[in-house]
């Protein structure tokens, strides 16, 4: 759940990529997106197939919703990867601009689940 909830505070962070003194930092943050959105990926994975099997009975199937979203946030922090590739970027921004506009309120959901798993 502690991936979720950071994966959720990463992809919230797109609120600063407006202020120009947090504009590099954002840069410098999607070398560190992608191997946090793979492992993100594969938690909302595990989080649905296993059902919350290996915690109490009472509790199986209260993850299915953290794992949607697991793996949710963790294609937008994947999709960061095909930002750094140099060919097509037209159609690249297009799409990056679209996955902007998601990707706050994925982020926010993401927390919101994150918390509800822990909990």
């Amino acid at each position: 759940m502690e991936f979720l909830l950071l994966g959720g505070m990463i992809l919230v962070m797109g609120l600063t990529s407006k202020v120009k003194m947090l504009k590099d930092a954002n840069k410098a943050l999607i070398g560190l997106k992608i191997p946090i959105g793979i492992v993100i990926f594969v938690v909302g994975l595990v989080l649905l197939t296993t059902g919350g099997t290996y915690i109490k009975t009472a509790y199986r199937g209260t993850l299915v919703f953290p794992g949607i979203m697991g793996l949710i946030a963790g294609a937008f922090l994947i999709f960061d990867l095909f930002k750094l590739i140099p060919q097509a970027q037209e159609s690249i921004d297009k799409v990056t601009n679209t996955i902007n506009a998601l990707q706050v309120p994925v982020g926010i959901i993401t927390i919101i689940a994150a918390l509800i798993g822990m909990f």
